[in-house]
């Protein structure tokens, strides 16, 4: 499908040239794009653009491919670590936070095309999620070694301090079962709502120790407020001794 058509479904709205737009990429990853419609379908969120054309389907190979290379690069600078610790760090650096915050240095919110607001923007992991699927991009117009490259060099040496990222426990769901098997109690995460706004979700969920209820967070991703709710019953558990 010629570009321009891709460009007219997507109704991407960008005033930057294609010329700008090859720049950009060449920029960010350190390589020339050969098919742009794969970047573009990339950063088009499924509220803007029809079935297989949103990046739904890019951003699941993505976070594939920067597991992987995320994977592999941590157990090669900690060879001594056991499989938790490479788990948990893995967690703390392919993650909605880091990736949005990621997406936004790499100046993505200039291209990224949806209809949400941009407070919904930022409180979603639409940017995040837009980052995936442009590694997902990257991966299949250049190949797994030159994503590997654009993933270690541009991203692991220069904007994560992974060595800083390992000390710090934020493992807060982890650290919550740790209490409670160490006291004989019995832990449960609620779904107690799945609101939809838009074309994002909010999760409600509730935790309860022995049929007590705690805190219930609220927030775009289940994850994210499954761990602010254990870190927030965690800070009352602590508290209460």
């Amino acid at each position: 499908m010629p570009l321009k058509t891709i460009l007219s479904k997507f109704n991407l709205g960008i005033s930057l040239s294609e010329k700008e737009f090859k720049q950009w990429i060449k920029r960010t990853t350190g390589f020339p794009a050969k098919n742009l419609n794969l970047y573009y379908q990339a950063l088009a969120h499924s509220s803007s653009a029809g079935i297989g054309l949103n990046n739904e389907r890019l951003e699941f190979l993505g976070y594939a491919v920067l597991s992987t290379v995320v994977a592999e690069y941590i157990f090669k600078i900690y060879p001594t670590k056991k499989e938790g610790f490479l788990t948990q760090l893995r967690s703390k650096i392919v993650n909605g936070t880091q990736l949005k915050t990621l997406a936004l240095k790499f100046g993505f919110e200039k291209f990224f095309k949806s209809t949400l607001s941009e407070s919904d923007k930022i409180k979603s992991t639409a940017y995040g999620d837009a980052f995936e699927a442009f590694i997902g991009a990257l991966f299949l117009d250049l190949g797994y070694d030159r994503a590997k490259t654009f993933i270690v060099n541009k991203i692991l040496k220069i904007h994560i301090d992974i060595n800083e990222l390992s000390k710090i426990d934020e493992d807060y769901k982890s650290q919550l079962q740790i209490y409670c098997q160490r006291n004989k109690l019995k832990l449960e995460y609620k779904l107690l709502a799945e609101k939809q706004l838009k074309s994002a979700k909010i999760f409600s969920i509730q935790i309860t120790i022995n049929e007590i209820e705690y805190i219930t967070f609220e927030h775009y991703n289940k994850r994210t407020a499954e761990q602010k709710a254990a870190q927030l019953t965690l800070e009352i558990l602590n508290k209460n001794g």
